[in-house]
């Protein structure tokens, strides 16, 4: 009877220590089923694993044995839209959950940054926004995120509505729980997915625009354009922008201060930042080249401008290339004529920080 009883044990053991010796991939997610952490491989039967989040109440464990695996799904602990309010800077980036952070960097996976299909894919490249009181120094909002792919946004604020903008994609929110997804218009005259990186541009009339690098059909490279933006629609009517820029374009920020417009833009040929100024929103623009101070990476990318008071903080995306992979985003400071900068500093977070803003809350 033993014999029976120990082989009934057995059996019934046998399936679960074949699921704690095999290899498995840790996925944690929020309710909307968005990633909001890095995938952890590991072994169930190594213990103990990580499983606790801050800002963040475990509420389920799903375990997929056809792909090996465990969903770790969270519920938000704290309200979010309180943490928001009380920061006097809000940002947004993106964070490749595929891939590990390796000595301070991780490798772009590539595996959703060229198949912008508006969020079917759900959520690997996840959203992030970023709080805190002091530039320089944020901490990652424990959100309800979107399952949406997103990479290289900008947000902006109007009344009570959050919009993000993203390639290729437009999202808002009033409580950072929930989230309204729009659709991005068809743009006969670009090449598909060669349209990158759009930014918000606020007028001096609270107009709404958005700024984007694009591949026309017939071109060889990427220029600049700008459109219209309303109510979490963006427009079609693009128009070229002028001035004396490089032959390959990228990754522009536009922002209105002292009775001008100044677009930041990266030389794609270059790898390298490029400032300039203009009356008119569309220029012409007269750049002139960054000599960025401390900066120890190969390339710089997605630069961002946040002007106050006269003075510029510059923030850009790091990386070093074969294999590309990056170092999170860095700044320098400096007057709004672009002519001496402070030696450049990281942005501390507790992730890796990619290709985002960060405004005035």
């Amino acid at each position: 009877m033993k014999k029976r009883w120990h082989l009934f044990c057995l059996v019934l053991l046998l399936p679960v220590m074949v699921i704690a010796m095999h290899k498995t991939t840790l996925r944690f997610i929020t309710a909307n089923g968005a990633s909001i952490r890095t995938d952890q491989a590991t072994r169930l039967a190594k213990v103990p694993f990580r499983l606790y989040i801050q800002g963040y109440k475990l509420r389920k464990i799903q375990y997929d044995r056809r792909s090996h695996v465990l969903l770790a799904k969270y519920a938000v602990a704290k309200d979010p839209l309180h943490q928001v309010q009380q920061a006097k800077y809000i940002g947004v980036t993106f964070q490749p959950t595929t891939v590990p952070i390796v000595k301070g960097g991780q490798q772009d996976p590539f595996i959703l940054s060229r198949s912008y299909d508006n969020g079917q894919a759900s959520g690997r490249d996840t959203l992030r926004i970023l709080l805190g009181n002091q530039y320089g120094t944020f901490k990652v909002l424990s959100a309800n995120y979107p399952a949406v792919n997103v990479r290289d946004p900008s947000i902006m604020k109007q009344g009570q509505t959050y919009y993000v903008i993203y390639t290729r994609g437009v999202l808002s929110t009033t409580n950072f729980k929930s989230w309204k997804q729009y659709r991005w218009p068809a743009i006969p005259e670009f090449e598909f997915s060669q349209d990158w990186a759009p930014e918000f541009v606020s007028g001096p009339n609270r107009e709404r625009f958005v700024v984007m690098s694009a591949k026309r059909k017939e071109g060889n490279s990427h220029q600049l354009y700008v459109t219209s933006f309303s109510k979490g629609k963006v427009g079609t009517d693009w128009k070229s922008i002028t001035g004396n820029l490089p032959a390959n374009v990228i990754d522009p920020d536009i922002q209105y201060a002292n009775g001008r417009y100044y677009l930041v833009c990266k030389n794609e040929n270059t790898r390298r930042l490029l400032l300039g100024s203009s009356k008119n929103l569309t220029g012409p623009y007269h750049m002139q080249k960054l000599h960025l101070d401390g900066l120890k990476y190969e390339s710089v990318e997605g630069p961002e401008m946040l002007i106050h008071n006269g003075k510029i903080k510059l923030m850009f995306d790091t990386y070093n290339n074969n294999p590309a992979t990056f170092y999170g985003l860095h700044y320098t400071e400096g007057n709004i004529d672009g002519n001496r900068w402070s030696k450049v500093k990281k942005i501390q977070s507790p992730i890796v920080t990619r290709h985002g803003q960060i405004i005035m809350n």
